[in-house]
């Protein structure tokens, strides 16, 4: 029995030299396959340089003659302008100016009603034709999303707060959730966009609702300043009296623990002589309120506020694939490519026939 212990490890030896010989060919393979792939990716380029070679006379033709076309073609049609205008929507009217700006896009583009355009815009029809299309999207700032994020994770319960991620509220978002957006118009004139900018802008805010929100509107924050003015005035008359009473106290004889009393507001009878710095600090306060009301009177006098007007000439907004002098000569050499292609796939099917 002890004669028979050595032919396990005669078994182990042969199976890890045939394992090992295995990996040697699985290798062996893999690299003539490497060979094989790069060898056929040099003949197909060297096959493809070939026939450039030989036909470099008709490739070079069709692009001369596709540049002459090209330029002859982008100097006689009318080039494509466009220009962009900033705007801040106020009172929620994020989707009546969407709907707007869809409109004239559907007559300008689709429709090609310039009587209407014209009507809308007071302008002229021709000059109504030469407008190619309205466009609208979100003016998306990261740090303002951010923002709007913090103060909406404020107001969620802790249930909400553990399924409410940054990204997902971010994917929720829609453009009316913006307040500040980019108004884009093209046009065939250059020149045309400030004399469409004043009418423009009044027809993609109107709806009676909101005429009569910013009317609503406009009048309480006049009461608001008035309220507010009027309690400056008795801050200042009662800082006056409490001057005065101060300076008749100190023409007096000083007796100690006693003094004049003047109340403010919910003061505790308890207490003594109110500090003055209260009042200022309390006219302050009625100063910053008034400049608040008289900035959201500018902010909220319009339906839609221009951050950013059009400007005075629009550019160029055609890319370079659309001009004919690239495109026409790309058209005609894949147009040989593929010629010639089929012209040499037939011989090399009637030869194998």
């Amino acid at each position: 029995m002890s004669k028979d212990l050595p032919q396990p490890q005669q078994s182990e030896e042969v199976d890890l030299g045939q394992l090992f010989k295995l990996i040697g060919n699985a290798f062996d393979r893999f690299f003539k396959f490497i060979g094989s792939l790069f060898l056929a990716i040099y003949k197909f380029i060297l096959l493809i340089l070939i026939h450039f070679y030989k036909r470099k006379v008709w490739y070079v033709g069709a692009i001369i003659l596709g540049l002459l076309l090209g330029f002859i073609i982008d100097m006689l049609s009318d080039k494509s302008y466009g220009a962009n205008m900033f705007i801040e929507t106020n009172f929620n009217s994020s989707r009546q100016v969407y709907e707007n700006v869809s409109q004239f896009n559907q007559l300008a583009n689709k429709e090609n009603d310039e009587l209407e355009l014209a009507k809308r815009l007071s302008i002229s029809a021709k000059e109504a034709s030469q407008l190619k299309g309205f466009y609208i999207e979100p003016d998306i700032d990261e740090n303002k999303i951010a923002e709007m994020y913090s103060e909406f994770y404020t107001k969620l319960d802790s249930i909400s707060r553990s399924e409410m991620t940054y990204d997902r509220y971010k994917k929720s978002l829609t453009p009316y959730n913006f307040s500040i957006h980019k108004i884009g118009v093209a046009s065939t004139d250059k020149n045309i966009y400030k004399k469409i900018e004043k009418q423009f802008v009044e027809q993609i805010s109107g709806n009676n609702y909101l005429k009569e929100l910013v009317e609503v509107n406009k009048l309480n924050l006049e009461k608001k300043e008035e309220a507010l003015f009027k309690q400056v005035q008795k801050t200042d008359s009662l800082v006056n009296e409490y001057l005065k009473i101060r300076i008749n106290e100190s023409k007096k004889t000083p007796i100690p623990g006693a003094g004049t009393n003047l109340y403010m507001g919910n003061a505790e009878s308890t207490n003594l002589i109110v500090d003055e710095s209260k009042i200022i600090e309390k006219r302050l306060d009625l100063e910053e309120q008034r400049r608040q009301v008289a900035l959201d009177m500018v902010e909220q006098q319009r339906i839609v506020n221009v951050f950013s007007d059009f400007p005075q000439s629009g550019y160029d907004i055609t890319k370079w694939y659309q001009k004919m002098k690239f495109l026409i000569p790309l058209v005609l050499v894949v147009f040989l490519l593929l010629t010639f292609s089929i012209m040499g796939l037939g011989n090399f099917l009637k030869n194998q026939s």
